[in-house]
């Protein structure tokens, strides 16, 4: 089931509702826009090869906003997205400001992401109050592993994915 779910905080427990539901690559694209509507400085941290087209590819859809990819958790090396003739590429080196903060899945992936301590301090270092973190994953890794207990996701847009081989 591909949905957005909002976090409510429950008997001091960070909950999520599921608030609307999606089909497609086209969908998810939608549901992506709407949730970063009212921001002008999207920041994507996700691990390297494994989220980063991932991260363009919903750069892409929001190319009138300004985008940064964050490698792992190394805030450091934080690189500006760009719109190029291929698409969206990633730029130099730069620092920035969060109006949202998009956790993508690959960070809660077993044996390639990052301990959850670890992106848990990289928000506390990255954002401010008024910043939004959202989850973007597939397969519901976030809350198979916990995360969305953990961290205080604003939304979560999940994908689940089925598919099939002809031959």
């Amino acid at each position: 089931m591909n949905y957005v779910h909002r976090n409510n905080l429950i008997k001091g427990r960070f909950m999520m509702e599921k608030v609307s539901t999606f089909k497609g690559i086209s969908g998810q694209l939608g549901a992506f826009k709407k949730e970063v509507a009212s921001a002008e400085n999207v920041v994507f941290a996700g691990v390297p090869g494994v989220c980063t087209p991932f991260a363009q590819l919903l750069a892409y859809a929001i190319r009138d906003k300004k985008t940064y990819f964050i490698p792992n958790t190394e805030i450091e090396n934080a690189r500006k997205m760009k719109l190029t003739d291929y698409g969206i590429e990633l730029g130099s080196l730069s620092q920035f400001e969060a109006d949202v903060m998009v956790i993508l899945g690959g960070l809660a992936m077993p044996r390639i992401g990052s301990e959850i301590s670890a992106v848990q301090e990289l928000i506390k270092k990255s954002v401010n109050n008024e910043c939004s973190i959202i989850g973007v994953c597939f397969m519901d890794i976030f809350r198979k592993s916990s995360w969305d207990h953990k961290i205080k996701f604003d939304s979560i847009i999940n994908v689940d994915m089925e598919g099939y081989v002809l031959e």
